[in-house]
């Protein structure tokens, strides 16, 4: 029940934010994305860490000194 409260909320305040868009000034959207953009991205590298770490497994990945190890073979 509380996921769908929480995503009743999140789309309320969609609307809200299209709503408040549209009366921004022409001039100072580009200042409003040059804000958001660095979130957006932001958001989507923490989506890719998040998901990265739920699927690591054992052995997926190597301690620092396993990867100097590494590179000295090579």
């Amino acid at each position: 029940m509380k996921n769908l409260d929480l995503r009743i909320q999140i789309q309320q305040l969609i609307t809200q934010i299209d709503r408040e868009i549209e009366q921004i000034p022409e001039d100072d959207l580009e200042q409003v994305c040059n804000v958001l953009e660095p979130l957006y991205y932001d958001l989507y590298a923490f989506r890719a860490i998040l998901e990265a770490q739920q699927n690591l497994k054992p052995g997926d990945s190597l301690t620092r000194d396993e990867a100097l190890q590494f590179l000295q073979l090579l």
